[in-house]
């Protein structure tokens, strides 16, 4: 596999998503202008946590869910609930490192374990604040100029194949990942995506049920331990499942060979009154660690979160909701700069936490709280 280095020249990295001028503005300004364009979807709060009160949440009676969650959003709400229960424990007396966030994962060298989590639906997700190219566009470039992989979903409003002729027009760099839809329409994708050599594909099994994918022609189903090996099998790239919240599901998807085991709950979009990802990550963690790379969300927000991501068992956290915002906000540059923020938070998560590297985040620098 060809190793391949993250990262874009440096005036992709200065000027904003619509080639303007030098970058002069912050991620305030950005979420300020996506408060706007999220009118009655988005609040663009300080904590994005499923609070009951905030405007995505609460039960839509059919109607698209926005940014918020499946039902009253108890799922979304117990993804907060679960990370914040771990409190990290600080060790400041040690020889001064500087800490080593990078690693390499797919082939591919990441700048920090962070990724961006798959994203997709912007006409009924996001109050149509963009064309959804534009915003696959803002999150591929914006992780690529932080040095990490962005990941684009795709959508039953838009050709099934955008996000994945998105990730090709950008040489490749990034993860397309697609709804669980009929065996031969999602081979033919994976076939698609290696032509355009991704660096990765990702299947949301979780999207098995989405709200929105329920036409004759645009179906969804679950996939079966023998269709996850069909999958695999029919490229040569890295497969992703997705999904996966038991020890059962995720011995499947190493038994499937598949390159990576994806931990989540969609976000709580998919299933109401479900476990929230810390709960769950750790067991997971313990059966199939070594074994195959493990990915994480679950309302990551800081590189605090992402390095109590990291300590509960994950290789890589991945962020959703934060990134969407900003990209709707000021695309790629603002995206770019979300990364920077989470990466700066990380350091100083590592320095104040005793980690040296990433293979010291583990359980011992965590406290886990009776409740919250």
């Amino acid at each position: 596999m060809t190793i391949r280095s993250a990262g874009v020249s440096g005036d992709i990295a200065q000027k904003n998503g619509k080639g303007g001028g030098m970058l002069e503005t912050d991620l305030t300004y950005y979420r300020r202008q996506a408060r706007e364009k999220l009118t009655r979807i988005c609040g663009v709060y300080p904590v994005c946590d499923g609070d009951p009160d905030h405007l995505c949440t609460g039960q839509k009676y059919g109607a698209p869910i926005g940014l918020g969650g499946a039902g009253q959003a108890k799922t979304f709400e117990a993804n907060y609930r679960a990370l914040q229960q771990y409190r990290l424990k600080m060790r400041v007396i040690k020889v001064h490192h500087e800490p080593e966030m990078s690693l390499s994962i797919f082939g591919t060298e990441l700048t920090a374990p962070v990724m961006g989590a798959p994203m997709s639906g912007v006409k009924t997700n996001l109050n149509d604040a963009m064309p959804e190219e534009e915003f696959y566009w803002g999150l591929l470039k914006g992780a690529q100029a932080f040095g990490t992989i962005g990941m684009v979903g795709n959508t039953p409003s838009s050709p099934e194949d955008l996000g994945v002729a998105t990730v090709g027009k950008n040489q490749g760099w990034g993860i397309p990942s697609f709804k669980p839809q009929a065996q031969d329409r999602l081979i033919k994708l994976f076939q698609l995506a290696e032509k355009l050599d991704v660096i990765a594909i990702e299947v949301d099994l979780e999207g098995a049920g989405s709200t929105s994918w329920t036409t004759p022609e645009k179906k969804v189903y679950r996939k079966s331990q023998n269709e996850l090996q069909e999958l695999v099998d029919c490229t040569r790239k890295p497969v992703i499942f997705k999904g996966i919240m038991n020890t059962e599901d995720a011995v499947k998807v190493v038994d499937s060979g598949a390159s990576a085991c994806y931990v989540s709950n969609h976000g709580g979009r998919v299933l109401d009154c479900g476990q929230g990802v810390a709960e769950v990550l750790p067991d997971i963690a313990e059966e199939i660690s070594g074994k195959i790379p493990i990915l994480a969300d679950g309302t990551v927000r800081t590189g605090f979160d992402v390095l109590k991501i990291r300590a509960l068992g994950a290789d890589v956290a991945l962020i959703g909701r934060p990134l969407a915002q900003v990209c709707i906000g000021g695309g790629y540059v603002a995206v770019q700069m979300y990364f920077d923020y989470v990466k700066d938070d990380l350091r100083r998560a590592m320095l104040l936490t005793g980690c040296d590297t990433l293979k010291d985040a583990n359980m011992k620098i965590l406290d886990k709280l009776a409740h919250i």
